[in-house]
């Protein structure tokens, strides 16, 4: 028998809390897609639950079944003491994120120890070793570093152009949920985090309703008017009390600014509504991209590693929210030098309409990975 749902009601409600829209696509089963999430919360194991081949190169990041994921090896020898103690110690087995050398050398060989592979941005990994001197194996948890090869090929947060001290702060201080909601944009799912962040009030749709009317719909952060895109305008609590709606406590916000919120790394705004805020602000003269810190304030996140080098190496600012008319579609562009018909862009798709109209196009992760062939187009 065939059951015919309609969430329009649903929908609209949720649109009206401010909520974005998000479209699922249910090419698996809703029992598929939750065995997937919860084994990878719980940790798979490389070589029995699948295998090195189903683990994805994604924009050079781990993915598996259109999910981030990472792999890391649990057995940590003989240092598990001081491991449990301090994971980020140098002789600790770090988490892999990237395509990186052990990675590829591991596919190269058709050789791979026992992975662990996870989506769990909790932080802390379950590891295991064997104490020589007592005879004994210890079991633990440990908050495990990314490995350092990683973080240098997506050049997360400028890692591979920084020195000293400012190198080790990125390393220690690494958080896993900023990380990957970073990176969000490349992917279909997002990890759900185990931690609570709280539950609104009975009254909240109301209260969101009334008080994005009041600012007429406009951003109170960046300035963007979304009268037409409601959806994209969200109420945010300055103090992180959801059930504190008193006025001097909320904020209209796009979605793209609201996301980027201190302790928002739960949030996910799609590569499309990102795309379509930035070409709203352009069209509105909402930001000046002159310089790199408006660029990199206002691009996808995803880009960060990519604009930090371009900054480091004085490349030209590139420009935000462009849309070039391909047919009887617009083609929107992630970073745009005009002068040079170059562009930068996080989509497969995006590259052969803009090939057609004669631009040069690359995909962010191309331009990290070739770095000095790519600036070649831009000086």
């Amino acid at each position: 028998m065939e059951i015919s749902i309609n969430f329009e009601q649903l929908e609209s409600a949720a649109l009206k809390m401010g909520a974005p829209s998000r479209h699922i696509g249910l090419s698996a089963s809703l029992e598929q897609l939750s065995e997937i999430d919860s084994g990878l919360g719980e940790g798979l194991i490389l070589g029995e639950d699948l295998e090195l081949s189903e683990v994805e190169n994604t924009h050079n990041l781990l993915s598996y079944k259109g999910r981030q994921i990472m792999l890391y090896i649990p057995e940590q020898r003989s240092h598990i003491e001081e491991v449990i103690n301090n994971g980020k110690i140098a002789q600790a087995r770090r988490l892999h994120v990237a395509e990186c050398g052990t990675i590829e050398d591991m596919r190269n060989k058709g050789f791979f120890e026992r992975y662990q592979v996870t989506n769990d941005i909790s932080g802390s990994y379950p590891v295991m070793g064997h104490q020589h001197y007592r005879g004994e194996v210890i079991k633990g948890k440990a908050e495990l570093g990314i490995c350092k090869n990683c973080l240098r090929i997506l050049n997360y947060k400028g890692y591979a152009d920084l020195k000293g001290e400012a190198k080790d702060k990125v390393f220690l201080e690494l958080n896993l949920a900023e990380l990957f909601e970073s990176y969000s944009s490349y992917f279909k799912h997002y990890p759900t985090q185990k931690k609570s962040i709280g539950s609104y009030t009975k009254d909240w749709e109301l209260v969101s309703a009334n008080y994005r009317q009041q600012q007429n719909y406009t951003c109170e952060q960046c300035g963007v008017a979304l009268s037409s895109h409601k959806r994209l305008l969200h109420t945010h609590h300055i103090n992180g009390v959801k059930t504190d709606n008193a006025v001097n406590n909320l904020k209209a916000l796009c979605a793209d600014c609201h996301t980027k919120q201190p302790n928002h790394d739960h949030m996910y705004v799609s590569h499309e509504d990102s795309l379509l805020i930035n070409q709203l602000r352009r069209e509105q003269h909402k930001f000046d991209c002159s310089e790199y810190s408006d660029v990199i304030q206002y691009a996808d996140s995803a880009l960060k590693g990519l604009l930090l080098k371009c900054q480091t190496y004085r490349l030209p600012t590139p420009e935000l929210g462009i849309c070039i008319k391909h047919g009887n579609e617009l083609v929107s562009i992630d970073l745009a030098w005009p002068r040079k018909k170059f562009a930068v862009v996080i989509e497969h798709t995006q590259l052969a309409p803009l090939k057609a109209l004669g631009w040069d196009v690359w995909l962010a992760s191309d331009g990290l990975a070739n770095f000095y062939a790519m600036q070649k187009y831009i000086r």
